[in-house]
């Protein structure tokens, strides 16, 4: 073997036992929190998730069990964002969408009125759908230019091909565009707070809202979120009393 090939492989190597020892290290992290949960240390388990968050080590089981965390440390709010975060990650994911649940019986959280499009647009996360919409866009795509290329008599399989590329390609961009609002959902992490007609405490009500509802954020300004309200109205709300689900947003 050549010096040349020597010396990429040893970088190679030194690469891949570098993310070895990320991925090692990320799952010690996550094992300590969770042995610090099972003794009861929840403030010290918080703390592990959290820096595991910082890290950008996310996960579905991350932000349940932080979900876990908060809730025994009694921030029933917060521990529904996490479990939001959960489901965003993967909606299937069974233990967060039955803690959810049972908190938002106990809180009262408000949420807008389900319709057939939350049962018919389910499933997979955002980036899921994203990837059977390309691949099945192309599908179609290529059975189209074969369509109208090949010279081959029987074409009824290029057509079942292109026509079942064309209903997946359009279901897909239908969850997409059904779900695209999630983008800009956010969670009330306080024990309760009031939307306002205007950005300013001393506005009328729009709406009271209990730790754990849902609001889908328009707008800011300084200290206050303009949003649409589960109640189908629209209001401002303090900005510290919610958290978007998604992070990173702005």
């Amino acid at each position: 073997m050549r010096k040349a090939d020597v010396s990429r492989c040893a970088v190679v190597l030194l690469a891949l036992a570098f993310l070895c020892g990320r991925a090692l290290a990320g799952g010690g992290d996550f094992e300590g929190a969770n042995q610090a949960y099972d003794q009861g240390k929840f403030s010290e388990a918080k703390a592990g998730y959290e820096k595991l968050v910082e890290d950008g080590a996310w996960s579905a089981n991350l932000f349940y069990n932080l979900g876990n965390a908060d809730y025994r440390l009694g921030a029933p709010g917060r521990a529904m964002l996490d479990y939001e975060r959960a489901l965003a990650l993967d909606p299937a994911h069974p233990e967060a969408r039955a803690n959810l649940a049972l908190l938002r019986t106990q809180t009262g959280a408000r949420r807008r009125a389900e319709v057939w499009q939350d049962k018919v647009f389910v499933g997979q996360s955002a980036d899921v759908w994203t990837v059977v919409a390309a691949a099945s866009g192309w599908l179609a795509l290529f059975g189209l230019a074969l369509l109208f290329t090949s010279k081959r008599a029987e074409k009824s399989g290029l057509w079942l091909t292109t026509i079942a590329g064309v209903l997946v390609c359009a279901y897909a961009a239908g969850v997409l565009w059904w779900r695209a609002p999630e983008q800009t959902l956010a969670i009330v992490v306080v024990q309760s707070t009031e939307a306002r007609l205007a950005p300013a405490d001393s506005a009328g009500l729009a709406e009271a809202l209990p730790a754990g509802s849902r609001v889908q954020v328009l707008s800011e300004r300084g200290e206050w979120i303009y949003c649409t309200l589960p109640g189908a109205g629209r209001g401002w709300i303090p900005q510290h009393a919610v958290e978007r689900v998604r992070l990173g947003e702005t």
